[in-house]
């Protein structure tokens, strides 16, 4: 069965390829499609009639250990390509978002998962459900970033914010699932100084090996000792070999990787015009991969348990919680309304929400936490869509209402 889950994956991609443009053209982006196409396979293999999250059950060794390479090398990557040199406004922008817009719709997500998505529910996984929907994905916002008719600031704003608040989050994260996996009866010895250590020797092996990395890279770049296709390949070996040497010495291979990321991006002057030769089609290709994976085994697995509070509190958090939080932070900023309003839309939950539910079944298993995971999946689902058939129309909408308030 995984031959064939394989090869209509790489067919899908190929199809998808072929009429992008076209595509594009009537707002169907990559995403879409791919879990259009993981769901459409999953039909003649019998997912959607399996009993709910037995389709992830039955696969989840093969989804895990994607989804952790995948979540490594993205989350390095992101924090090492970051050009903290240039684009001040941008980082203002992403500054307000990352230290005030996200902690505050952390917490007003947090509330209203405790009080509106499923009866019962506890305080810890209410705040798991917040941590895991709250990070951005760049991804689905692509229309926005190669519009080069928006302003540069809110264009890279929202690229820097969606590229760093996936990292920022993860120790919050990584504590949360302790806290729970202590209080589920799971592991009640010395739960806090181990979330604790594993952070701290995480976060020590990735500054070190970054460190490490950027003096390399320097060294090999001043002296021209790198041919290009191995530049190709520096981003995503430095990634894996930071997460895998952090795992082994008893770390947090994610923090690692992303501390690893901006560690490297510090000491290397030249990391960016090495690292993003790690081109555009091996990033799209991972992209591709994760979104056909959860329409392949995640929605098959949960749209049973969907109910009408999840799909209320889904709406309430794309619609109403980001923009508020946005809003709120960016009172006093240089942005008009319009801009104001279309940062807070574009908020779209992907990649870093998939992994991390993926992680949180990994720590804490599926029983007990099926509203989690329907709740998180709808959350995605919801996103893919809306954002992804909304993207290239606001996008030009917002260019044509700034090129009228532009001053002639």
């Amino acid at each position: 069965m995984q031959e064939w889950i394989a090869i209509l994956f790489v067919a899908s991609g190929l199809v998808y390829g072929l009429w992008s443009r076209r595509m594009q053209k009537f707002n169907i982006s990559s995403p879409m499609m791919m879990v259009l196409a993981g769901a459409i396979v999953a039909v003649p293999l019998g997912l959607w009639a399996q009993a709910p999250l037995e389709p992830l059950k039955d696969n989840f060794h093969f989804a895990r250990v994607f989804s952790e390479l995948t979540l490594a090398i993205i989350l390095f990557l992101d924090a090492a390509i970051l050009d903290y040199r240039k684009e001040r406004p941008a980082l203002r922008l992403a500054t307000r978002l990352l230290v005030v817009g996200l902690p505050l719709t952390i917490l007003v997500t947090w509330v209203a998962a405790y009080y509106g998505i499923a009866p019962g529910i506890d305080i810890v996984p209410a705040l798991l459900i917040s941590l895991m929907v709250s990070p951005t994905d760049a991804a689905l916002s692509r229309p926005v970033l190669e519009n080069g008719h928006i302003s540069s600031p809110v264009r890279q704003g929202i690229n820097i914010e969606s590229g760093l608040n996936d990292g920022l989050v993860l120790p919050v994260f990584t504590t949360a699932l302790a806290i729970e996996t202590a209080l589920s009866g799971q592991n009640t010895n010395g739960w806090i100084s181990e979330a604790i250590l594993e952070i701290l020797l995480g976060a020590g092996v990735g500054v070190a090996s970054g460190v490490i990395l950027g003096v390399l890279i320097n060294h090999a770049v001043a002296r021209n000792l790198m041919i290009d296709r191995f530049e190709r390949l520096f981003g995503v070996l430095s990634a894996l070999l930071i997460f895998l040497l952090a795992e082994k010495a008893g770390g947090n291979g994610f923090v690692a990787a992303f501390a690893g990321g901006l560690a490297l991006n510090v000491a290397s002057s030249k990391v960016t015009d090495v690292i993003e030769s790690f081109g555009e089609a091996e990033a799209e290709l991972l992209t591709m991969l994760t979104f056909f994976v959860f329409g392949l085994l995640i929605l098959p697995s949960v749209y049973e348990l969907w109910t009408a509070e999840m799909t209320l509190f889904a709406i309430l958090s794309l619609l109403v919680l980001r923009p508020a939080c946005v809003w709120i932070c960016m009172i006093g900023s240089p942005y008009n309304l319009a801009e104001k309003l279309f940062i807070g839309w574009f908020g779209p939950r992907g990649i870093a929400s998939i992994i991390y539910l993926l992680i949180m079944v990994t720590l804490l298993g599926i029983s007990g936490y099926e509203s989690l995971i329907a709740c998180v999946a709808l959350i995605v689902t919801i996103s893919v869509i809306a954002h992804g058939i909304s993207a290239t129309p606001l996008s030009n909408a917002l260019a044509r209402y700034t090129k009228k308030k532009r001053p002639a």
